[in-house]
Protein backbone atom coordinates (compact mmCIF):
# COMPACT_ATOMS: atom_id res chain seq x y z
CA UNK A 1 0.00 0.00 0.00
CA UNK A 2 1.12 3.55 -0.93
CA UNK A 3 1.42 5.69 2.48
CA UNK A 4 1.51 9.58 2.29
CA UNK A 5 2.37 11.14 5.65
CA UNK A 6 1.46 14.62 7.02
CA UNK A 7 3.52 16.25 9.77
CA UNK A 8 6.68 15.59 10.39
CA UNK A 9 7.44 16.53 14.19
CA UNK A 10 8.44 14.18 17.40
CA UNK A 11 6.79 11.22 16.25
CA UNK A 12 7.41 11.17 12.71
CA UNK A 13 11.00 8.97 12.97
CA UNK A 14 9.12 6.04 15.30
CA UNK A 15 6.31 6.19 12.36
CA UNK A 16 9.06 5.91 10.14
CA UNK A 17 11.28 3.43 11.75
CA UNK A 18 7.87 1.34 11.91
CA UNK A 19 7.22 1.27 8.25
CA UNK A 20 10.74 0.77 6.83
CA UNK A 21 10.51 -2.02 8.99
CA UNK A 22 7.52 -4.16 7.82
CA UNK A 23 8.74 -3.56 4.04
CA UNK A 24 7.73 -2.26 0.43
CA UNK A 25 6.00 -5.36 0.48
CA UNK A 26 3.38 -3.46 3.11
CA UNK A 27 3.51 -0.11 2.43
CA UNK A 28 5.90 2.37 0.47
CA UNK A 29 5.78 5.82 1.64
CA UNK A 30 5.16 7.91 -1.78
CA UNK A 31 5.56 11.66 -0.72
CA UNK A 32 5.36 13.95 3.05
CA UNK A 33 3.84 17.44 3.88
CA UNK A 34 4.94 19.54 6.59
CA UNK A 35 4.28 23.50 6.73
CA UNK A 36 8.20 23.80 8.01
CA UNK A 37 10.25 24.14 4.60
CA UNK A 38 13.52 22.95 6.14
CA UNK A 39 12.23 19.95 8.22
CA UNK A 40 10.49 19.00 5.10
CA UNK A 41 13.40 19.52 2.88
CA UNK A 42 15.49 17.44 4.70
CA UNK A 43 13.59 14.59 5.53
CA UNK A 44 11.90 14.73 1.78
CA UNK A 45 16.27 13.99 1.24
CA UNK A 46 16.58 11.68 3.64
CA UNK A 47 13.66 9.36 1.96
CA UNK A 48 14.17 10.05 -1.07
CA UNK A 49 10.16 10.88 -1.88
CA UNK A 50 8.65 13.91 -3.07
CA UNK A 51 7.60 17.20 -0.43
CA UNK A 52 4.92 19.01 -0.04
CA UNK A 53 4.10 21.96 1.92
CA UNK A 54 0.16 22.20 0.73
CA UNK A 55 -1.27 18.11 2.04
CA UNK A 56 -3.99 18.10 -0.54
CA UNK A 57 -2.01 18.97 -3.57
CA UNK A 58 0.08 16.55 -2.32
CA UNK A 59 -2.14 13.58 -2.09
CA UNK A 60 -3.72 14.20 -4.88
CA UNK A 61 -0.16 14.25 -7.25
CA UNK A 62 0.68 11.08 -5.30
CA UNK A 63 -2.68 9.37 -5.08
CA UNK A 64 -1.87 6.82 -1.91
CA UNK A 65 -3.95 4.48 -0.59
CA UNK A 66 -3.62 5.53 3.11
CA UNK A 67 -2.79 8.96 4.66
CA UNK A 68 -1.29 9.20 7.89
CA UNK A 69 -1.82 12.04 10.27
CA UNK A 70 0.94 13.00 12.68
CA UNK A 71 0.21 16.11 13.07
CA UNK A 72 -0.82 18.75 16.29
CA UNK A 73 -4.34 17.36 17.64
CA UNK A 74 -6.56 20.43 17.21
CA UNK A 75 -5.35 19.55 13.19
CA UNK A 76 -6.41 16.24 13.47
CA UNK A 77 -10.26 16.73 12.38
CA UNK A 78 -9.43 18.90 9.46
CA UNK A 79 -6.59 16.90 7.94
CA UNK A 80 -8.95 13.68 8.26
CA UNK A 81 -11.47 14.88 7.07
CA UNK A 82 -9.38 16.76 3.87
CA UNK A 83 -8.32 13.18 3.22
CA UNK A 84 -11.29 11.07 3.29
CA UNK A 85 -13.08 13.68 0.84
CA UNK A 86 -10.04 12.61 -1.23
CA UNK A 87 -11.19 9.37 -0.70
CA UNK A 88 -8.55 8.04 1.26
CA UNK A 89 -8.20 5.69 4.62
CA UNK A 90 -6.50 6.96 7.29
CA UNK A 91 -4.71 6.31 9.91
CA UNK A 92 -4.17 9.57 12.76
CA UNK A 93 -1.88 9.68 16.07
CA UNK A 94 -3.97 10.25 19.03
CA UNK A 95 -6.60 11.85 19.67
CA UNK A 96 -8.75 11.26 16.76
CA UNK A 97 -9.78 15.36 17.52
CA UNK A 98 -10.47 17.24 20.59
CA UNK A 99 -14.16 17.74 20.07
CA UNK A 100 -17.20 15.49 19.63
CA UNK A 101 -18.89 17.66 16.83
CA UNK A 102 -15.72 17.01 14.61
CA UNK A 103 -15.61 13.42 15.50
CA UNK A 104 -19.65 12.78 15.00
CA UNK A 105 -18.33 14.28 11.38
CA UNK A 106 -15.66 12.10 10.71
CA UNK A 107 -17.68 8.87 11.01
CA UNK A 108 -20.39 10.63 9.25
CA UNK A 109 -17.83 10.94 6.42
CA UNK A 110 -16.09 8.09 6.84
CA UNK A 111 -19.08 6.08 6.32
CA UNK A 112 -20.20 8.23 3.46
CA UNK A 113 -17.02 7.75 1.20
CA UNK A 114 -16.51 3.99 2.34
CA UNK A 115 -13.28 4.77 3.35
CA UNK A 116 -11.60 4.25 7.10
CA UNK A 117 -10.42 5.92 9.92
CA UNK A 118 -7.66 3.98 12.04
CA UNK A 119 -6.44 6.02 15.22
CA UNK A 120 -2.95 5.32 16.51
CA UNK A 121 -2.93 3.71 20.27
CA UNK A 122 -0.07 1.51 20.12
CA UNK A 123 -0.11 0.50 23.76
CA UNK A 124 -2.33 -2.01 23.13
CA UNK A 125 0.48 -4.12 21.51
CA UNK A 126 1.82 -4.25 24.11
CA UNK A 127 3.16 -8.05 25.14
CA UNK A 128 1.92 -7.75 28.93
CA UNK A 129 -1.47 -5.16 27.79
CA UNK A 130 -2.28 -8.06 25.35
CA UNK A 131 -1.62 -11.00 28.11
CA UNK A 132 -3.38 -9.22 30.87
CA UNK A 133 -6.43 -8.26 28.14
CA UNK A 134 -6.45 -12.38 27.15
CA UNK A 135 -6.36 -12.97 30.93
CA UNK A 136 -9.45 -10.84 31.64
CA UNK A 137 -11.75 -12.33 29.24
CA UNK A 138 -10.77 -15.74 30.44
CA UNK A 139 -11.88 -14.69 33.77
CA UNK A 140 -8.36 -15.13 35.55
CA UNK A 141 -8.98 -12.72 37.84
CA UNK A 142 -12.13 -13.14 38.52
CA UNK A 143 -14.67 -10.22 38.47
CA UNK A 144 -12.49 -6.84 37.96
CA UNK A 145 -13.93 -3.92 40.34
CA UNK A 146 -11.61 -1.45 40.88
CA UNK A 147 -8.17 -0.08 38.55
CA UNK A 148 -5.91 2.62 38.85
CA UNK A 149 -3.90 4.65 36.41
CA UNK A 150 -0.61 5.93 36.98
CA UNK A 151 1.17 8.50 34.53
CA UNK A 152 4.44 9.61 35.93
CA UNK A 153 6.27 11.61 33.00
CA UNK A 154 8.29 14.62 32.38
CA UNK A 155 7.57 17.21 29.92
CA UNK A 156 10.00 20.08 31.09
CA UNK A 157 9.25 23.89 29.57
CA UNK A 158 11.85 23.21 26.60
CA UNK A 159 9.57 20.85 25.41
CA UNK A 160 6.24 23.19 25.16
CA UNK A 161 8.83 25.55 23.98
CA UNK A 162 9.50 23.89 20.93
CA UNK A 163 6.28 24.49 19.53
CA UNK A 164 3.89 27.07 20.45
CA UNK A 165 1.04 25.01 19.84
CA UNK A 166 2.00 22.54 23.08
CA UNK A 167 -0.18 23.13 25.84
CA UNK A 168 -2.86 24.96 23.80
CA UNK A 169 -6.50 24.29 24.30
CA UNK A 170 -7.11 24.95 20.76
CA UNK A 171 -4.51 22.45 19.60
CA UNK A 172 -3.11 20.32 22.45
CA UNK A 173 -4.71 20.48 26.00
CA UNK A 174 -2.81 18.91 28.74
CA UNK A 175 -2.08 15.79 29.91
CA UNK A 176 -5.05 14.25 29.62
CA UNK A 177 -5.95 15.04 26.16
CA UNK A 178 -2.32 14.45 25.32
CA UNK A 179 -0.05 11.53 27.47
CA UNK A 180 -2.76 9.90 29.37
CA UNK A 181 -5.11 9.63 26.26
CA UNK A 182 -3.59 5.64 25.77
CA UNK A 183 -4.40 4.39 29.39
CA UNK A 184 -7.39 6.47 29.75
CA UNK A 185 -8.14 4.81 26.18
CA UNK A 186 -7.18 1.42 28.03
CA UNK A 187 -8.67 1.79 31.30
CA UNK A 188 -11.77 2.64 29.81
CA UNK A 189 -11.19 -1.04 27.28
CA UNK A 190 -11.03 -3.07 30.55
CA UNK A 191 -13.73 -1.40 32.75
CA UNK A 192 -16.55 -0.63 30.41
CA UNK A 193 -17.73 3.13 29.84
CA UNK A 194 -17.42 5.37 33.02
CA UNK A 195 -21.37 6.14 34.23
CA UNK A 196 -20.10 9.21 36.20
CA UNK A 197 -16.39 10.62 36.89
CA UNK A 198 -15.49 13.75 39.19
CA UNK A 199 -11.55 15.25 38.56
CA UNK A 200 -9.05 18.01 39.26
CA UNK A 201 -6.22 19.84 37.92
CA UNK A 202 -3.59 21.82 38.53
CA UNK A 203 -0.38 23.83 36.33
CA UNK A 204 2.30 23.04 38.99
CA UNK A 205 5.60 23.39 36.70
CA UNK A 206 4.60 24.14 33.32
CA UNK A 207 4.00 27.66 31.65
CA UNK A 208 1.21 26.45 28.98
CA UNK A 209 -2.80 27.01 29.21
CA UNK A 210 -3.99 23.35 30.05
CA UNK A 211 -3.41 21.25 33.31
CA UNK A 212 0.34 19.49 33.78
CA UNK A 213 -1.28 17.40 36.97
CA UNK A 214 -4.82 15.75 36.66
CA UNK A 215 -6.38 13.52 39.20
CA UNK A 216 -10.02 11.25 38.23
CA UNK A 217 -12.67 9.15 39.86
CA UNK A 218 -14.25 7.01 37.68
CA UNK A 219 -17.50 4.55 38.58
CA UNK A 220 -18.75 2.49 36.40
CA UNK A 221 -21.63 -0.04 36.30
CA UNK A 222 -21.92 -2.84 38.43
CA UNK A 223 -20.12 -0.52 41.46
CA UNK A 224 -16.92 -0.94 39.50
CA UNK A 225 -14.15 2.59 40.53
CA UNK A 226 -11.33 3.70 39.10
CA UNK A 227 -8.66 6.12 39.98
CA UNK A 228 -6.13 8.19 37.55
CA UNK A 229 -3.37 10.18 38.50
CA UNK A 230 -1.30 11.75 35.45
CA UNK A 231 1.29 14.53 35.59
CA UNK A 232 3.90 15.69 33.00
CA UNK A 233 5.73 17.63 36.31
CA UNK A 234 7.75 14.35 36.96
CA UNK A 235 11.19 15.63 37.46
CA UNK A 236 13.99 14.46 36.55
CA UNK A 237 12.76 11.86 33.94
CA UNK A 238 10.01 9.63 33.25
CA UNK A 239 9.24 7.29 35.95
CA UNK A 240 6.07 5.18 35.41
CA UNK A 241 3.28 4.78 33.21
CA UNK A 242 1.01 1.97 34.38
CA UNK A 243 -2.48 -0.12 35.15
CA UNK A 244 -3.19 -2.37 37.50
CA UNK A 245 -6.92 -4.30 38.20
CA UNK A 246 -8.15 -5.56 41.17
CA UNK A 247 -10.45 -8.85 41.11
CA UNK A 248 -12.01 -11.09 43.70
CA UNK A 249 -9.80 -13.90 42.81
CA UNK A 250 -6.69 -11.77 41.45
CA UNK A 251 -4.65 -8.76 40.46
CA UNK A 252 -2.48 -7.53 38.18
CA UNK A 253 -0.14 -4.47 37.30
CA UNK A 254 1.65 -3.41 34.18
CA UNK A 255 3.91 -0.90 34.73
CA UNK A 256 7.21 0.26 33.68
CA UNK A 257 7.68 3.95 32.08
CA UNK A 258 5.23 2.54 28.70
CA UNK A 259 3.06 0.10 29.70
CA UNK A 260 6.05 -2.56 29.01
CA UNK A 261 6.37 -4.97 32.11
CA UNK A 262 4.56 -6.89 34.98
CA UNK A 263 5.09 -5.09 38.08
CA UNK A 264 3.34 -7.62 39.76
CA UNK A 265 1.13 -10.85 38.49
CA UNK A 266 -1.35 -12.57 40.91
CA UNK A 267 -4.03 -15.51 39.62
CA UNK A 268 -5.42 -18.37 40.24
CA UNK A 269 -3.27 -20.16 37.59
CA UNK A 270 0.69 -19.81 37.50
CA UNK A 271 2.33 -17.68 35.04
CA UNK A 272 6.07 -16.75 33.90
CA UNK A 273 5.07 -12.78 33.38
CA UNK A 274 8.78 -12.46 32.96
CA UNK A 275 8.83 -13.61 29.42
CA UNK A 276 6.11 -10.65 28.53
CA UNK A 277 8.26 -7.83 29.79
CA UNK A 278 9.85 -5.44 26.90
CA UNK A 279 12.43 -2.43 27.83
CA UNK A 280 11.59 0.25 25.26
CA UNK A 281 13.63 3.38 24.69
CA UNK A 282 11.54 5.96 24.87
CA UNK A 283 7.45 6.17 26.32
CA UNK A 284 6.62 5.09 22.53
CA UNK A 285 7.38 1.32 22.99
CA UNK A 286 6.98 -0.83 20.09
CA UNK A 287 3.42 -0.70 19.19
CA UNK A 288 3.80 1.20 16.20
CA UNK A 289 4.99 -1.39 13.98
CA UNK A 290 2.63 -3.96 15.51
CA UNK A 291 0.01 -1.24 14.81
CA UNK A 292 0.77 -0.41 10.99
CA UNK A 293 1.00 -4.40 10.41
CA UNK A 294 -2.47 -4.36 12.13
CA UNK A 295 -4.00 -1.96 9.79
CA UNK A 296 -2.62 -3.82 6.80
CA UNK A 297 -4.14 -6.97 7.16
CA UNK A 298 -7.51 -4.97 8.28
CA UNK A 299 -7.50 -3.29 4.93
CA UNK A 300 -6.30 -5.84 3.43
CA UNK A 301 -8.54 -9.11 4.30
CA UNK A 302 -11.14 -6.37 4.84
CA UNK A 303 -11.99 -6.90 8.83
CA UNK A 304 -12.86 -4.34 11.24
CA UNK A 305 -10.62 -2.88 14.00
CA UNK A 306 -11.05 -1.75 17.51
CA UNK A 307 -9.28 1.23 16.20
CA UNK A 308 -11.74 2.56 14.39
CA UNK A 309 -13.39 5.83 14.61
CA UNK A 310 -16.74 4.71 15.99
CA UNK A 311 -14.80 3.26 18.79
CA UNK A 312 -12.32 5.87 19.56
CA UNK A 313 -14.81 8.61 19.62
CA UNK A 314 -15.93 7.01 23.01
CA UNK A 315 -12.12 8.07 24.25
CA UNK A 316 -13.04 11.59 22.67
CA UNK A 317 -16.28 11.97 24.59
CA UNK A 318 -13.94 10.94 27.73
CA UNK A 319 -11.99 13.38 27.61
CA UNK A 320 -14.32 16.13 27.07
CA UNK A 321 -15.69 15.03 29.88
CA UNK A 322 -13.22 14.83 32.42
CA UNK A 323 -12.37 18.49 31.42
CA UNK A 324 -15.97 20.02 31.88
CA UNK A 325 -15.81 17.99 35.67
CA UNK A 326 -12.55 20.36 36.15
CA UNK A 327 -14.40 23.22 34.67
CA UNK A 328 -17.29 23.26 36.35
CA UNK A 329 -16.07 21.60 39.60
CA UNK A 330 -18.98 18.65 39.74
CA UNK A 331 -19.44 15.21 39.24
CA UNK A 332 -20.16 14.25 35.97
CA UNK A 333 -23.30 11.80 34.80
CA UNK A 334 -21.99 10.29 31.48
CA UNK A 335 -25.23 9.73 29.94
CA UNK A 336 -25.13 12.26 27.19
CA UNK A 337 -22.53 13.97 25.00
CA UNK A 338 -20.49 16.44 27.39
CA UNK A 339 -18.57 18.95 26.04
CA UNK A 340 -16.06 21.06 27.34
CA UNK A 341 -16.10 24.72 26.65
CA UNK A 342 -12.33 25.33 26.31
CA UNK A 343 -11.03 21.87 24.59
CA UNK A 344 -10.13 23.27 20.98
CA UNK A 345 -11.10 26.69 21.33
Amino acid sequence: MNIFIIGCGRIFSKHIESIKALGEKKYKIVGISDKNKKKLSFFSKRLKVPGFLNYKKGIKETNPDVVSILTPSGNHASHILGSLKLKKHVICEKPMCLKISEANKIIKFSDKVKKKVFVVMQNKFNLPVIKLMDDIRKKKFGRIFHASVIVRWRRDQSYYNQHKWRGTWKYDGGVISNQASHHLDLLRTIMGEPISLFAKSEKHLAKIQAEDTALIIFNFRGKKTAIMEATTAMRPKNIEGSLSILGSTGSAKIGGFALNKFSYYNSNKKTNILKYNTLPNSVYGFGHYQFYDHVFSCLTKKRKSEFEAKEAIKTVKLINAIYKSIEIKKEIKLNTNINSKKLGK
